[in-house]
């Protein structure tokens, strides 16, 4: 069997997140037991006016400077999530982190709307060609025009022009990760909470990464069986700071053949996209 992909979440809310120092600490550990990425959880939901003690875009800048190889997947507030800002802010990231940064776009809605939201931030992060940057000071030239494409979105939600004004993102595209099967073409990376949802991903995507909520006490047989009966590639598991026990159980588990000092999407087993405009460059 595959070794399992394994993603804590942390929320910033509540005593785990009484500091910085308490959340990088607890990251470190996650890092150290070998999970592949983190979840940062600001705690909010539609409608639900509590906010985390950090914003999550803010905290894993932090995080990329206090670790080294996991992932970290970030959740922007609703109201925050504007095309542009997300490609924005989700790019530097990436830059920041060597590759190691995922977005958590959310569950779908009636309208439509966070599925235009993840159209329209993939046709930002690809803006610029992977090699639209040349740096040649001796002919004064930083980047090729015929390298920067404007994204010119108009539909029901956004109108976004663009071009962005970030590089293309390391990953090609940071992780998209949702929570909604209704979603699963869209996206890389799906955390659901059963087995039914889990193949109803595969189904609509096989190319997907989908995690269930590991078990409470399970071993490495409880979990392969759940993968093999599911589908899933992987686990979900609630981190409530660095001495969660949950963590040497985690650390217990095989973990041959997970790669580590890699971007996240090597880390998932997930290709690097190509730019949408790589066959139209000249």
């Amino acid at each position: 069997m595959t070794a399992p992909i394994l993603v804590g979440e942390i929320t910033t809310r509540g005593p785990a997140a009484d500091s910085l120092g308490t959340l990088t600490r607890a990251v470190r550990a996650a890092e150290a037991a070998g999970l592949d990425a983190v979840v940062l959880d600001d705690g909010a939901a539609p409608g639900d006016s509590a906010q985390g003690r950090f914003e999550t875009t803010t905290l894993a800048a932090a995080l990329a400077a206090a670790t080294e190889t996991i992932g970290l997947i970030v959740s922007p507030l609703p109201a925050d999530q504007a095309p542009y800002h997300v490609a924005r802010i989700t790019a530097s990231l990436d830059h920041l982190g060597h590759g190691r940064t995922g977005w958590l776009a959310g569950a779908a809605d009636a309208d439509g709307r966070t599925g235009e939201l993840i159209e329209a931030v993939r046709g930002l992060w690809d803006s610029f060609d992977d090699d639209a940057f040349v740096h040649d000071r001796a002919d004064g030239l930083y980047w090729r025009l015929a390298a920067i494409h404007r994204l010119d979105h108009q539909g029901r939600h956004f109108d976004v022009a663009g071009p962005l004004n970030v590089a293309r993102p390391p990953q090609g595209h940071p992780v998209v990760t949702v929570t909604d099967p209704a979603l699963a073409g869209a996206a890389d990376l799906i955390l659901l909470e059963g087995a039914d949802a889990a193949r109803e991903s595969k189904q609509r995507a096989p190319h997907t990464k989908v995690l269930l909520p590991l078990p409470a006490a399970a071993g490495a047989d409880e979990a392969a069986a759940l993968l093999a009966d599911s589908a899933a590639d992987g686990f979900t598991v609630r981190l409530n700071g660095a001495d969660d026990p949950v963590l040497a159980t985690l650390a217990a588990l095989p973990r041959q053949g997970r790669p580590r000092h890699t971007t996240l999407r090597e880390r998932l087993g997930l290709p690097r996209p190509a730019s949408r405009h790589a066959l139209t460059t000249v």
